[in-house]
């Protein structure tokens, strides 16, 4: 059997913020598309953990999936849309 490619989105937000109080920090928001589940981080470490993590996630659910009959992670073939209907 071949390796099996799972493919994840990811949206990424950063904020620098200045406060006078406690100097610079920084504010890192990630979104998975696939799921919509999400994190705030204080560092790009945190966030790349959270990153892994879900997408480990997604794979063992796509396993899953796939062992039940279903077609979950499978990347689109050529032509292939998310926004085309088919007749």
């Amino acid at each position: 059997m071949g390796a099996m490619r799972i493919y994840n989105s990811f949206l990424v937000r950063c904020w620098l913020i200045q406060d006078s109080s406690q100097g610079e920090r920084s504010v890192i928001d990630v979104e998975h598309i696939q799921t919509g589940a999400s994190t705030r981080a204080a560092s790009l470490t945190e966030a790349e953990r959270w990153v892994f993590k879900t997408c480990h996630a997604a794979r063992v659910n796509s396993e899953e999936t796939l062992d039940a009959g279903g077609a979950a992670g499978r990347q689109p073939a050529s032509g292939d849309s998310k926004n085309s209907t088919r007749e």
